[in-house]
């Protein structure tokens, strides 16, 4: 009998072992995917620091860039319509990094959204949507682009600029 009560008692305490062990277990993967979320983070700011710093750095892009808010694109020059162009097309591939992102559960759709808002203002610029048109992104994020492209606001003055008022005009 006592033999048996053991018995009963080691299959307690191993069954106490177990769910503590799950337990562990699933705080370790909690803070795994914690640590995981502000590794992406931290990785989306690096990204949009170095694009633009190498923006502040490029007086092609600083120049097209015045012409675009100012209204007048059709006065860019070859450097600064291949710069526009770059700059375009990096915050485009970080927009579809970002949707991949979404994706995999590592952007909050809070934040995804603002990214929807910026990529529909971005749009409203016709030389930015010629450079959209251009470049080739994965399907999914090609269609959200698409749709993006579909919904460009008519009268969106102020959208890009986000109604700021700027010096130069």
């Amino acid at each position: 009998m006592k033999t048996e009560q053991l018995g009963d008692w080691l299959q307690i305490i191993g069954l106490f072992g177990v769910i503590g062990s799950l337990i562990f277990v699933g705080l370790q993967l909690r803070q795994t995917q914690a640590i995981a979320l502000s590794e992406t983070y931290q990785g989306r700011t690096a990204n949009t620091i170095e694009a633009n710093n190498a923006g502040l750095s490029s007086p092609e892009l600083l120049s097209g860039m015045s012409k675009i808010y100012t209204d007048k694109a059709d006065e860019l020059t070859m450097p600064e319509a291949i710069a526009l162009e770059f700059h375009i097309g990096t915050i485009l591939t970080m927009y579809e990094n970002n949707e991949l992102q979404r994706q995999a559960g590592f952007l909050s759709q809070e934040h995804w959204q603002r990214n929807l808002d910026e990529l529909e203002c971005m749009l409203t610029v016709p030389i930015f949507r010629e450079i959209a048109y251009e470049w080739s992104f994965r399907e999914s994020f090609q269609s959200l682009v698409s749709e993006a492209l579909d919904r460009v606001p008519e009268n969106a003055e102020n959208c890009w600029t986000m109604g700021w008022e700027y010096p130069l005009q």
